[in-house]
């Protein structure tokens, strides 16, 4: 689902990752309010961050960096999702840089029936104030049974959702109802026109990431972690790993 590439749900304190090589692309942390540990980042263009409860981290690597992740606590209960998100061009040429929001920070809407938190873009009048390369919206809320909050998608958006736990239920204008059993998700877009999402709480009470953003209509070259326009663009970024020129560790 353009912009989104890849979603990972972590669940449990992992060993240390190795430095890993990242272009063309952007990697968000999101550190659920309920897990126990921090997840500490750096990468070789200086950036170094500490993700706590709460907390959304943005990665840009632009024409490319290197980075790792590491988990820190004492009582490590990690509960994160990972997005990797497509960049337009522009961004892929661009030098990496890094976008915090921490959970404090967040704002907060209050909807009957549901808590949400929204992390990036806009909820009617309320805005993120995470200013972000490219636009999004990113919402992590809590719903209760039988409540529902709408999301309007503009023309040409696509929206990812996703039951972290309990069970919900996605309506979009004209089409039918789709169910979410936890840790399933489903997407939907926008084509020519703005589309309401309706998104309801089914059970017991639920807990839902939305993750919407433009559909990206450019070429996509992908090798490994790199993600570029043109075979060309991802041999060179190749190259400029092999001789160190995205920096190390």
């Amino acid at each position: 689902m353009s912009p989104l590439l890849v979603v990972d749900h972590v669940q449990s304190a992992e060993p240390d990752r190795e430095p890993l090589p990242r272009a063309g692309l952007s990697v968000a942390t999101l550190l659920f309010e309920h897990a126990q540990g921090e997840i500490e980042t750096v990468d070789s263009a200086g950036a170094h961050h500490c993700i706590r409860p709460g907390d959304l981290h943005w990665t840009l690597a632009g024409r490319g960096v290197v980075r790792q992740a590491r988990a820190r606590g004492d009582s490590l209960s990690l509960d994160a999702l990972q997005f990797l998100i497509n960049s337009p061009s522009d961004l892929k040429q661009q030098p990496p840089a890094s976008f915090h929001l921490a959970a404090a920070d967040v704002p907060l809407i209050t909807l009957p029936g549901s808590r949400l938190r929204l992390l990036a873009g806009s909820f009617g009048q309320t805005r993120s104030p995470l200013l972000l390369p490219q636009s999004l919206l990113i919402v992590d809320g809590r719903i209760d049974a039988g409540a529902t909050f709408p999301l309007t998608l503009p023309a040409g958006w696509n929206a990812w959702c996703y039951a972290v736990s309990g069970e919900l239920a996605l309506t979009a204008d004209g089409a039918a109802t789709r169910a979410l059993p936890a840790t399933t998700a489903v997407t939907a877009g926008a084509l020519s026109d703005d589309v309401l999402l309706r998104v309801r709480g089914v059970g017991t009470r639920s807990h839902v990431v939305v993750v919407a953003g433009a559909a990206i209509h450019e070429p996509l070259v992908q090798h490994g972690p790199f993600v570029m326009n043109t075979r060309q663009d991802v041999m060179r970024v190749v190259r400029d790993y092999e001789a160190g020129r995205l920096g190390r560790l």
